[in-house]
């Protein structure tokens, strides 16, 4: 399996009815933050790039899974300064023609935890599935998009560590994106909670694609 590039790549994403979109801007690896340990659970052949931000992880987390109504799901977890949210205004029905209209959000943090003004004005939906957790939906179509976890004991979100960071669910990339190469899951966490034919594929999976890069 292929790395991802080692150049900037940029990917898009957004809602079904694309009334909220992102660009995520990932720069050379070299300006990649690190990662402090390899995963407990990998998949695949871990690939230089699995050493550093962005991680892309298979979730078997029971409240994740419940949420996006599936049997899994999966986050493409990157820095907060990397990504740029678009917001189309209530009561607009149509894009076309309206780009003037769509609103870019100024820092990810009002994306993630979007105050008032935003809730009311457009389509961001947004609520607190448990303490200092953070997720954001599409209150027109309906699509979750992004989760994030603000307490003051995730070390790795310090200014001195990676700094703000967030987990952009990896269904919502455009197609275009999920073709970049080397974009695939590296790892899965929360085991203990997933559906035992879900583990028991996403482990052959893993498996499967060591043995074809052997």
């Amino acid at each position: 399996m292929a790395a991802l590039p080692t150049t900037p790549f940029t990917l898009a994403g957004g809602c079904f009815c694309k009334a909220v979109t992102y660009t995520v801007s990932v720069p050379d690896v070299a300006s990649r933050p690190t990662l402090p340990k390899p995963p407990k659970f990998p998949l695949g052949p871990q690939t230089e790039d699995c050493e550093r931000l962005p991680i892309i992880s298979i979730d078997h987390c029971n409240s994740c899974r419940r949420i996006a109504g599936t049997v899994i799901q999966s986050w493409f977890i990157c820095l907060q300064s990397w990504t740029t949210f678009y917001l189309l205004p209530r009561f607009t029905s149509t894009r076309t023609g309206a780009s003037a209209e769509i609103l870019r959000v100024r820092t990810t943090a009002e994306a993630l935890i979007p105050d008032k003004d935003i809730l009311e004005t457009t389509y961001l939906s947004y609520f607190s599935s448990s303490k200092d957790v953070h997720r954001t939906f599409c209150g027109r179509c309906g699509t979750g998009l992004t989760y994030h976890y603000s307490g003051e004991d995730d070390e790795m979100a310090a200014e001195d560590k990676w700094g703000p960071y967030f987990d952009i669910a990896l269904g919502t990339l455009d197609e275009e994106s999920t073709k970049v190469e080397g974009l695939r899951p590296t790892r899965h966490g929360h085991c203990d909670d997933g559906i035992g034919w879900v583990k028991e594929m996403v482990e052959l999976w893993g498996i499967a694609g060591s043995m074809r890069e052997g």
